[in-house]
């Protein structure tokens, strides 16, 4: 009787942790005639590593729509867009570091790139922090190149499906958030502070990549917000608000057509999360098993 009940706990758990561990769900309900899915995405995996990535392409032939942060047909023109809006108006980096920590980053992009400051002092210090970032993950991973995100994957997929492609917000929209919540000097400050703290970075990408690939939702939203990084305030421009902005053009979406809508994983957790705010709204949101 002991080893039965045992078991019957072990199942039960298996079944939590199984309904915690995802990044793929089905939103149904509320009047829908058929259901959406919603994936949560992690820009720099290997898309080979990510088995839920087929069942959401799979998906992408059931529904009407591909929706994801913003549209990516035009490649060429949206990096130009993003050159432009990372790109300082009459200052340089010099101008917001000491000359020991110019030096400190001069190093570490020479490093890493192969080339430094004075040809990239010009980007706004956040662009240089994601730069630093992604090659330091590809260094860290050993990866030979860049992986495509799995955001263009299914967009790709869409396209050839000839479904229609829906961006939550436009490309400037994006680059605001991105390169605009911080003040240049902030954005300095954190980019030393990366290079000097590099170590403790790449066990943080480790984290991520564990919680990510094992869908573990609540373990990437505690990483987060343990970020000590992120002020509350950027905190809230970088997710938060862009969420309450994109639940209303979801949802008015959903009254006319379905949708396989990809976007980054942290915008499916907590509070202001799509999952929590679509439930809100009446739609039945569970895990695709």
């Amino acid at each position: 009787m002991k080893n039965k009940l045992s078991f019957i706990m072990l199942l039960a758990f298996v079944c939590v942790m199984q309904l915690n561990a995802q990044i793929l769900w089905k939103v149904s309900g509320n009047g829908l005639k058929s259901p959406s899915y919603l994936f949560g995405t992690h820009h720099l995996i290997e898309s080979e590593k990510v088995p839920e990535l087929q069942k959401a392409l799979s998906f992408v032939n059931e529904v009407d729509a591909v929706v994801s942060e913003i549209d990516m047909s035009d490649m060429q023109a949206l990096q130009m867009k993003i050159m432009q809006g990372a790109m300082m108006q009459g200052k340089t980096i010099k101008d917001l570091v000491s000359a020991e920590d110019y030096t400190l980053v001069d190093a570490a992009f020479k490093e890493l790139l192969g080339v430094g400051l004075d040809q990239l002092g010009a980007f706004k210090p956040a662009m240089l922090s994601t730069m630093y970032g992604v090659m330091q993950y590809s260094k860290t991973k050993k990866l030979a190149k860049e992986p495509e995100a799995l955001d263009m994957i299914i967009q790709k997929a869409g396209k050839k499906a000839n479904k229609e492609i829906v961006a939550l917000e436009t490309a400037e929209e994006q680059i605001e958030v991105l390169f605009n919540s911080l003040s240049l000097e902030k954005q300095a400050e954190l980019l030393v502070k990366a290079i000097n703290e590099k170590e403790k970075g790449i066990a943080q990408m480790q984290k991520l990549d564990e919680a990510y690939l094992s869908g573990d939702l609540k373990k990437m939203e505690a990483l987060y917000s343990e970020d000590e990084d992120m002020t509350e305030e950027y905190k809230k421009a970088l997710v938060d608000t862009r969420n309450l902005n994109w639940i209303g053009k979801l949802t008015k979406m959903l009254e006319t057509k379905s949708g396989v809508v990809a976007v980054g994983c942290l915008h499916l957790v907590g509070e202001t999360g799509l999952i929590k705010q679509l439930q809100k709204k009446g739609y039945k949101v569970e895990p695709v098993k």
